[in-house]
C-alpha cells in the first residue's frame, strides 16, 4: 500500500510539473503570427522595403466584393474622368497630403485640409486628384503604371508628391522610398509621354529639424531631385518655405506636423502655379 501511495504521488507531481512547464514556455507561434508581431513592432524588412516600395500594388483590390472608403473614392474618380469626357487638365498623385486638397480645414476636427485654397487656385481647372490617404510609392506606382485612370486621358501635367508613408513606422529605408518614386516617374513617362511631370520633394514632417524623419526625407529628396531633366520632368522642393529660420515646423502650417492647413496649402499652390500656367495655361 505504501508503495502504491508513493507511485500515485509521483504521478501527480509529474503531471503538475508538465503543466507548469507548459505555462512557463508557451508553444512557438506560427510563422504568420510571428510576421504579424514583427510588423506591429515596426521591424524594418530584411531588404529595407525595396521590393515592396518598387512593386506596383493597388491599395485594395478594385474588384473586391466588399467595398470600403477607398473603393468609393476610386469609383468617384473614374466617374469624374468620364464626366470630363476624358478631357483632363491635370492629374495629382500622392498620399493623404494630396488627398486632403479635398478637405475643408474649417470642418475638420484635426484642423488640416486645403479645400479653400484649392477653390482659390484650381477650381477652373479639370483636376483629377488621385491622392489617397495612407498611400506609399507602391500604390502610386500602381496608379501610374496599371490603373484604369490613365487609360484614355492625356493630361497636360501630372503632379507627384509621395514617399513619406514609406519611411513611417520603419516600413522602408530612404533609398527604397526614393527607388519607388523613381519607378513612379518612369511609369508616367512611359504611359504619358507627352505629359509634363512636376515632382515635388517630400514635405518635412515633425517639429524638430533633428527628428530622424527629417534626415530620411532629406535623403529621399537628394535622390529624386536628380530625376528632373527640365524638359519633361521638373522638380520642386519647397521644404524651406514650410520651416522657420531654425528649421522648426510650426503647427500653424501643419497642425499635426504632417498635413497642411490652408496656410500650408497656400504655400504649395503658389509653388505649383507657375508650372500650371506654363504647361496647362491660365484660366
Amino acid at each position: 500500500m505504501k508503495n502504491l501511495c508513493l507511485m500515485l504521488l509521483a504521478a501527480v507531481f509529474a503531471a503538475f510539473s508538465v503543466s507548469a512547464a507548459e505555462n512557463a514556455a508557451p508553444a512557438e507561434k506560427p510563422a504568420k503570427a510571428v510576421k504579424k508581431a514583427a510588423k506591429k513592432a515596426n521591424v524594418l524588412p530584411a531588404d529595407g522595403g525595396m521590393k515592396a516600395s518598387t512593386t506596383a500594388t493597388p491599395r485594395f483590390n478594385p474588384k473586391a466584393k466588399k467595398k470600403n472608403a477607398w473603393h468609393k473614392r476610386y469609383d468617384e474618380k473614374l466617374k469624374q474622368i468620364a464626366d470630363y469626357k476624358n478631357d483632363v487638365d491635370m492629374v495629382w498623385i500622392g498620399d493623404s497630403i494630396t488627398h486632403y486638397w479635398d478637405t475643408d480645414a474649417l470642418k475638420n476636427k484635426r484642423k488640416f485640409g486645403g479645400l479653400a485654397t484649392y477653390n482659390k487656385y484650381f477650381s477652373k481647372y479639370k483636376v483629377i486628384n488621385l491622392g489617397y490617404g495612407g498611400d506609399r510609392t507602391q500604390h502610386a506606382l500602381w496608379i501610374a503604371a496599371k490603373s484604369p485612370y490613365l487609360n484614355n486621358i492625356k493630361p497636360k501635367m501630372v503632379m507627384v508628391m509621395i514617399g513619406t508613408n514609406n519611411i513611417a513606422r520603419n516600413r522602408a529605408t530612404p533609398a527604397a522610398a526614393a527607388a519607388g518614386v523613381t519607378k513612379v516617374v518612369e511609369a508616367l513617362r512611359a504611359r504619358l509621354p507627352e505629359t509634363k511631370i512636376l515632382l515635388f520633394g517630400v514635405f518635412p514632417r515633425e517639429a524638430s529639424a533633428k527628428h530622424i524623419y527629417r534626415k530620411h526625407i532629406k535623403d529621399i529628396n537628394a535622390v529624386i531631385s536628380k530625376l528632373a531633366d527640365d524638359k519633361n520632368v521638373f522638380y520642386c522642393d519647397i521644404t524651406d518655405k514650410f520651416l522657420d529660420k531654425n528649421g522648426t515646423l510650426s503647427r500653424s502650417i501643419m497642425p499635426d506636423l504632417l498635413h497642411p492647413n490652408d496656410a500650408g496649402y497656400e504655400i504649395w499652390a503658389q509653388a505649383m502655379m507657375p508650372y500650371v500656367e506654363k504647361f496647362v495655361g491660365k484660366k
